[in-house]
């Protein structure tokens, strides 16, 4: 403040000299007229006297409408002379008509008018302005406050509906400057005051209150400070390169297992969420209905519900006894989200501030009662997600879950996710409450689960543990048995829900970063869930844990990737075979019944079928089975014949319209490098590949199948655009082998600050090489920040060394992409000389020292 207060001295001296320097050049009738009939308003920013360093200088000349030709030759020598002493100005001519007429119409024009206050000029003229603007917003009362939150929701939908976001706007997100204006605005229309320090003395707002927002007021503006200072220009987002300077500069250190940057974010995120609270509150009791037909039948019509509170048209309140036990009992609280839930009505802003201001007085220990309650709540998905966000809000679910405290608004300083901890925590239930819609295994299994409190209170708690030394999961899982011992859970649910939290990546680090083809693999995965309901919990923990990271992650190739593994591995811990056997015969059955008279008979067809992968199979209709049942033989017939090196490349986008499945049928001794250079092919049209897998069928043919996401595409794009999309993407593939010349890349605006910013969480390049997890391949995994045609280079260079590419998947760790790949020597074996391997890693660091 005491900077802001500062530049805005400054600027009034220096404006105040012009306007004197302005007028001694005038004649003196005009001067006079001048100095008695206009004057020079500061409204906005400037007029609140928070004058942020690079901000503009918001002026209104107001004046008489018998000076308008003067103003108007006034306000031409004054634009002139500021943006000559280095202001940017925004200004105005007004009378005061104008003015109230523009306000009406201008939410804008209507909340910087409230900021005015007088530079120089006629102080009386002034005056009559503010007293006419205050009366006028005064009789319009509540439409006027309807007015100014629906002008800031806009906004905020524009820049942000959450105060969580990973680089906020410190003058326009949820919780932000814009919202602590909105207050003095609202406070404004309802006392003609926006002063905070005189509304405080006034009794309009209460000591705690007052604190806390003057505190998160002058955080904000610090910051801003900071960022102008820092960035010689204004601007207000607080990009994660300032994040890191500004919470060096503001004195935050490094400890606790949270970064600097952490520290000073999770600060942040606490007084935007202050304000966005009192904002919400605030907003509430300055925009409702409490008059009129509203008032007078709302006590009659309104019924008395769960022993203290009274459900009305739009809001549940608490009556003297409800108040009583909120003020007491957290299990009152939990009763009173509930009414809320079932009712479909929102809690009346007394109540809500009651249980707000009670909930850090709540006793440490769980009551069984208040145990019992919860876990009824997290049984019942329909509103779960709102539910737990209300008690979040209202500072009860961390008396319930103490580690809830820790994690609030804890940043992840990650380009990954995209919201806080708790945030993320709390999405990850409301996700998973929404796959009950699905049509296909994932809805069928959560709609199915025995237990879903068990999963939705493993949800919420299992990444509880980031924020401390090491490995949160292993953290996550002490506080789970803590967290199950306070709910006084039975040992076997206490057990399930650790291992759910201790083993929450477990699932997505196989299904992403393996080859789920091996049956020893699945196998030991199936030992480590140990039971089939474990095994479902944790399949949608998975996905929605990666569906609460943010809109697009969990897609539907995603949703079958873990769906495939999920079936396998529940059919091995059923201890049969038979399903899987069932299925694929079924599947066999089915194809069959597609193929016409002759070719039931075909033993080639016969052959190739036998040689496909299970999954493969399985995650295709009989139809596109049998298409490249009929692919391969042609492949295969026409390179025995005089055509030598065929190959065949076809494909289709999923259901979400932007993910690619591109399959390639390549006849021995089609080319080498085969793998690599249709990755080229595929990253110089814009595709990001997220998985390739290579399987040599019957008669040495090669399948290769690649998912890549398309961001030129989606669901709304019309069957015909697509069809084109293909048909050009596998011609390209297909001319793509045996091409010398390296690919052309397209330059990705903005793709260059995306590398500069994941490069800022200071991951280090790694190349790791495993011998032990696969039989017959070495295992490489290479974690580095993603760029274009990265894939493409790695592969090259694995092809250079003279190793066989035999599976791929490319998954995310954080910042970093994770390219997997299982090697062999040319001749099939696997490559395990300490030398050899060494050599590979100094060839794929190369090529990421290069990129």
């Amino acid at each position: 403040m005491q900077v802001c207060g500062r530049l805005t001295t400054a600027v009034d001296t220096a404006i105040e000299t012009l306007w004197k320097a302005a007028l001694a050049d005038l004649p003196d009738r005009q001067a006079r007229l001048l100095s008695t009939d206009c004057a020079l308003v500061a409204h906005g920013g400037y007029g609140r006297r928070q004058l942020a360093p690079l901000s503009d200088i918001d002026l209104m000349v107001l004046h008489q409408p018998g000076a308008v030709r003067e103003a108007e030759q006034l306000t031409q020598r004054l634009t002139r002379d500021i943006f000559d002493v280095g202001l940017d100005l925004g200004q105005s001519l007004r009378t005061i008509d104008d003015a109230l007429q523009m306000a009406k119409s201008d939410a804008v024009v209507a909340t910087s008018l409230v900021e005015s206050r007088l530079v120089v000029g006629d102080a009386s003229l002034v005056e009559r302005f503010k007293t006419a603007y205050s009366a006028t917003l005064q009789r319009r009362g509540r439409n006027a406050c309807k007015q100014f939150v629906a002008a800031r929701k806009a906004e905020r939908d524009k820049y942000g509906e959450t105060v969580y976001l990973l680089e906020p706007n410190l003058k326009r997100s949820r919780g932000a400057l814009r919202d602590v204006h909105l207050l003095r605005w609202l406070w404004y229309v309802q006392t003609g005051v926006c002063d905070l320090d005189r509304l405080h003395s006034m009794g309009v707002i209460s000591k705690f209150d007052h604190h806390r927002l003057c505190s998160s007021r002058d955080f904000l503006l610090r910051v801003r400070n900071d960022l102008h200072f820092g960035a010689a220009r204004a601007s207000d987002t607080l990009h994660r390169a300032e994040q890191l300077r500004i919470a060096k500069a503001m004195g935050y250190s490094e400890g606790g297992g949270l970064r600097a940057v952490e520290r000073f974010m999770r600060d942040y995120f606490r007084h935007a969420a202050h304000v966005s609270f009192l904002t919400t509150r605030v907003a509430d009791l300055t925009t409702a209905n409490k008059g009129g037909v509203s008032r007078v039948l709302e006590p009659v019509l309104s019924r008395a519900v769960a022993g203290g509170y009274r459900v009305g048209f739009n809001e549940v309140t608490a009556t003297a006894v409800g108040l009583d036990r909120l003020r007491r009992m957290p299990e009152e609280a939990i009763k009173l989200v509930e009414v809320a839930r079932d009712t479909d009505r929102r809690i009346a802003q007394e109540t809500w501030y009651a249980v707000y201001r009670a909930a850090p007085d709540y006793p440490t220990d769980v009551s069984p009662e208040t145990g019992e309650r919860f876990l009824k709540l997290l049984a019942k998905p329909i509103g779960l997600g709102t539910a737990l966000k209300r008690l979040h809000e209202l500072a009860v679910l961390e008396r319930i879950v103490p580690a809830l405290a820790r994690t609030r608004c804890l940043l992840q300083f990650n380009q990954y996710h995209k919201f806080t901890v708790d945030e993320h925590c709390l999405r990850s239930v409301d996700q998973a409450t929404r796959f009950a819609e699905r049509q296909d295994t994932l809805g069928e299994v959560y709609r199915q689960l025995p237990n879903k409190a068990l999963l939705h209170l493993a949800l919420l708690l299992h990444d509880l543990g980031k924020g401390q030394e090491g490995d949160h999961s292993v953290t996550g899982e002490a506080i789970a048995r803590r967290t199950a011992a306070r709910l006084r859970l039975d040992d076997a649910d206490a057990d399930q829900l650790a291992l759910l939290v201790r083993q929450h990546l477990a699932m997505s680090l196989l299904a992403f970063r393996r080859n789920t083809n091996d049956p020893d693999l699945v196998a030991e995965f199936a030992k480590l869930v140990g039971t089939r309901e474990t095994l479902a919990k944790l399949f949608v923990l998975t996905c929605a844990d990666m569906a609460a990271v943010g809109p697009g992650v969990l897609n539907d190739w995603k949703v079958g990737v873990l769906s495939d593994l999920y079936l396998r591995t529940d059919d091995t811990l059923a201890d049969v075979r038979r399903p899987q056997e069932d299925r694929h015969g079924a599947a066999r059955t089915a194809v069959w019944q597609i193929l016409r008279g002759p070719e039931r008979d075909d033993s080639l067809l016969k052959e190739f079928f036998g040689s496909l992968p299970v999954s493969f199979v399985a995650g295709r209709s009989p139809g596109a089975v049998a298409s490249t049942l009929r692919r391969l033989k042609r492949v295969y017939q026409t390179s025995e014949g005089e055509h030598q090196g065929q190959v065949e490349v076809w494909g289709n986008y999923l259901a979400d319209g932007r993910t690619l499945e591109l399959i390639a049928a390549i006849a021995d001794g089609a080319g080498r490098g085969v793998f690599s250079a249709m990755a080229g092919a595929l990253a110089s049209k814009g595709l990001s590949i997220l998985s390739a897998e290579t399987t040599i069928v019957a008669h040495g043919v090669l399948l290769l199948r690649y998912a890549a996401e398309d961001s030129r595409m989606s669901e709304a794009t019309n069957a015909a655009e697509a069809n084109r999309r293909v048909q050009s993407l596998c011609a390209a593939a297909t001319s793509s082998i045996g091409r010398d010349e390296p690919p052309v890349f397209p330059q990705v605006w903005g793709a260059d600050r995306h590398v500069a910013q994941a490069a800022l969480t200071g991951q280090p390049d790694e190349v790791r090489i495993d011998t032990t997890l696969s039989d017959e391949c070495a295992i490489v995994e290479v974690f580095t920040i993603d760029r274009v045609g990265l894939l493409y280079r790695l592969a090259r260079a694995l092809h250079e060394l003279d190793l066989v590419i035999r599976f791929a998947k490319i998954a995310t760790s954080l910042d970093q992409v994770v390219d997997v790949f299982y090697v062999t020597e040319r001749d099939g074996t696997k490559p395990t000389d300490n030398d050899r391997l060494e050599t590979v890693r100094h060839q794929l660091m190369g090529v990421l020292e290069a990129a």
